[in-house]
């Protein structure tokens, strides 16, 4: 933030300003670099100031946090994170080895309606999609959800649905004197239908997290685990924060990841644009029984406008 006042009006290097923002909030900046007519002060994560926002100085301390930011719930989130990856020892379904890939895809929107602490959301959660086997293999999830969202908590419930291929099996009836298989029969099942979402985020968006999201599956007149995720952040400066995610699915979905998500706009608040890249493996798998398993290097980009 640049301040209109510079060392010709006490503001130095590390002296600290109190702005009173026009939506009625308060941050207190540090100096980091004076001249004579101008100041330039580092904003925190979550800190937001506008051009008219008056200054004055103060000897309060920094309100900047690192781990437990204070931005508010964004009015309207959006972005994606895409997980291309290469299978190893794929196989083809008369057994051959295949040149195979395929790429695991999240996307979503969340929108805070009014100044209620309530999140509206819709998203893929996430879905696959396998190549160069001749065999499908496109499992996923995807809900929409409803949660009080607050600072440092975030708790939901929702609906949505899994989907992916049958797996089928075989199985047969032994002959009593040889003991040889006879009379194989094919059964089928599906860990597709519709689920029930919980969701949970027990930290700030922007700083320290641990979230969870996990489905409920309901078919056949049963509840069966349909799906979970988590993920840990941890802030490691201003604009830097380490994550790691992993989750499964019944449907055929599975992965795991270690990354990096970085503010390239903005921190925190409108107008931010975050960056997610992140090293990990991802496995799909077709319902029989092959999986398409392999290392992946994911990107995302999140917005905030």
């Amino acid at each position: 933030m640049t301040l209109s006042g510079g060392a010709l009006a006490g503001l130095g290097e590390g002296t600290r300003v109190r702005v009173r923002t026009q939506d009625s909030r308060e941050v207190v900046l540090k100096v980091i670099e004076s001249r004579e007519d101008s100041a330039i002060a580092r904003l925190g994560r979550g800190e937001n100031v506008r051009v008219g926002d008056t200054a004055v100085v103060t000897d309060a301390p920094a309100t900047a946090r690192l781990f437990f930011p204070e931005p508010g719930v964004p009015r309207l989130r959006y972005g994606f994170h895409a997980r291309p990856f290469l299978a190893l020892d794929a196989k083809t379904r008369e057994g051959k080895s295949a040149r195979a890939g395929g790429l695991l895809l999240d996307a979503f929107i969340a929108w805070r309606p009014g100044d209620l602490p309530l999140v509206l959301s819709a998203q893929l959660d996430p879905v696959g999609f396998g190549l160069g086997t001749g065999l499908r293999h496109s499992p996923g999830s995807a809900y929409v959800a409803a949660a009080y969202s607050t600072d440092f908590l975030e708790v939901g419930i929702g609906a949505g649905a899994l989907f992916g291929q049958k797996a089928c099996i075989t199985q047969f009836d032994y002959d009593p004197n040889t003991y040889e298989p006879i009379n194989p029969r094919t059964f089928c099942d599906s860990n597709a239908g519709v689920s029930f979402q919980q969701v949970l985020r027990l930290g700030a968006l922007d700083g320290f997290h641990i979230a969870w999201n996990s489905a409920i599956l309901s078919r056949d007149n049963q509840f069966r685990f349909g799906s979970g995720r988590g993920e840990v952040q941890v802030p490691l400066t201003p604009s830097l924060s380490l994550f790691g995610a992993g989750g499964g699915s019944a449907s055929g979905w599975n992965f795991g990841e270690l990354g990096v998500r970085s503010f390239l706009k903005g921190t925190g608040g409108a107008g931010t644009t975050v960056l997610s890249a992140s090293l990990g493996i991802v496995s799909l798998s077709d319902g029989t029984g092959e999986a398409l398993t392999g290392p992946s290097i994911a990107i995302g980009i999140e917005r905030r406008p």
